[in-house]
């Protein structure tokens, strides 16, 4: 008889450890991420503008990160860096400059966080709508449904919606939201499209993704009240965004989710207004273009402000642990929650990359250390830039005359950091004629 109870016992331990699954009792995460927002133009993040009252009022009960960067200018490396805690280098996802705006790949060989999730038995459900991480890129992995949509923030909220409905409660879920209405074209819905904009403006702007285009390339200069209009028409996009963002919230109260679930708002990367003489994103690495929203609202975690730099490297690790899961392998980034509980954070270098071959072919890399930031440009290959942050926020006066010992020995530093990337096992794929034409429909290409 006590050989078979010591049977019975021994099969339940072998049903149980060849589940695969771990047990997760605790919160369930949400990730809302708006394509191309700035967060110098939230009104929480000091803009002279209303765009955002509904994130405004999530900010008060959240934790607000004001110095959090991207790595990249790009969705792709941007979103993968999120889902991986790794840098673009040692993830892959990075546009080969072989041919016309291919894309790199997450493989098998890289942990995201919804595999994680996953494996604690999370339902992980995602919606996105920048055709750059479909599902033939790698970024499924771990999701059960990940879904690409075309519309705007209303059509996401409602799929959203349905599956929230939907949750019996007794799983947790992880629910990844990818907005896409503050990217290019700048076309926010009838309602908003004179909240911001000079009546008087008779300029030729009209935030066609193919009239930005031409900034880039050089054959169109626009004047200042060009950009002022360009800038407008961006900021109705964001109001629209924030009232889809607000109903959302006000659906996750009624269902009783908002309180047992960490919140997360943030951006891939931001976008440039000419203040490089550039627009859109991708080309350039200055502080218009990885500086970015976050906001973290997690249960047991006060409202605060946190002034300290935190990179997108450090989200994966700080979700692990808000939701009491032990990473599986060493991340490049570091867990965020001492900063959430009042702890101040030394400098920590910031380093960013693009590269891409459409409008124009670059490949930019640049590294921060406390106020000073180096710029390099491989292709083309230009001469170094190098601004202090601290008297040139807006990286205006290039200081590398002046400073050339200091551009060398940032250099070097830089080289070093690269080197100390692991660099992916990944692949790089073409687009197909039908994603050709997807993207030549969002005015990407002629």
């Amino acid at each position: 008889m006590i050989r078979y109870r010591i049977l019975f016992l021994a099969l339940l331990l072998l049903l149980f450890s060849c589940s695969g699954k771990k047990q997760h009792k605790g919160h369930n995460l949400i990730i809302v991420l708006l394509d191309t927002l700035r967060a110098d133009h939230l009104s929480s993040y000091g803009y002279e503008h209303k765009t955002s009252p509904n994130i405004d009022e999530f900010a008060k009960q959240a934790v607000v990160f004001r110095r959090h960067y991207s790595h990249s200018s790009r969705t792709g490396p941007s979103v993968a860096t999120i889902f991986t805690g790794l840098y673009p280098r040692s993830h892959g996802v990075i546009n080969p400059l072989s041919h016309w705006d291919a894309k790199g790949t997450l493989t098998k060989s890289q942990t995201t966080l919804a595999e994680i999730l996953k494996d604690y038995g999370f339902t992980c459900t995602g919606f996105i709508t920048n055709p750059n991480i479909r599902e033939r890129f790698g970024f499924k992995q771990g999701f059960g449904t990940y879904r690409f949509l075309r519309g705007r923030a209303g059509a996401v909220n409602e799929k959203a919606k349905e599956f929230l409905a939907g949750s019996p409660g007794k799983r947790p879920f992880f629910l990844y939201l990818h907005y896409m209405d503050t990217h290019s074209p700048y076309d926010a819905p009838k309602a908003y499209e004179s909240f911001f904009v000079d009546p008087a403006y008779a300029g030729p702007v009209t935030g066609d993704h193919r009239q930005l285009d031409y900034i880039v390339s050089g054959k169109f200069k626009p004047t200042k009240a060009d950009i002022r209009h360009m800038k407008a028409l961006y900021d109705q996009e964001l109001l629209y965004f924030d009232s889809q963002f607000g109903q959302l919230m006000d659906f996750l109260k009624k269902r009783g989710l908002f309180d047992n679930s960490v919140i997360v708002f943030l951006s891939d990367h931001g976008e440039e207004f000419v203040e490089h003489g550039m627009a859109l994103h991708g080309y350039t690495v200055y502080e218009e273009q990885l500086l970015v929203p976050l906001l973290i609202r997690a249960p047991g975690y006060s409202p605060t402000v946190v002034n300290s730099t935190t990179l997108h490297v450090d989200i994966m690790p700080t979700l692990l642990e808000l939701l009491g899961i032990k990473a599986p392998k060493p991340l490049q980034g570091s867990s965020l929650t001492p900063l959430m509980k009042g702890e101040k954070r030394k400098g920590v270098p910031v380093f960013a990359h693009t590269q891409l071959r459409a409008v124009k072919t670059v490949q930019v890399q640049s590294l921060r250390l406390s106020d000073w930031k180096l710029i390099e440009h491989r292709v083309p290959e230009k001469p170094y830039e190098l601004y202090h942050l601290g008297r040139d926020p807006g990286e205006l006066q290039n200081a590398a005359r002046q400073e050339p010992d200091l551009v060398k020995k940032m250099a070097a530093r830089l080289s070093a950091f690269v080197r100390s990337l692991p660099p992916a096992k990944g692949k790089a794929v073409a687009l197909t004629p039908e994603e050709i034409e997807e993207l030549r429909s969002l005015g990407y290409i002629e």
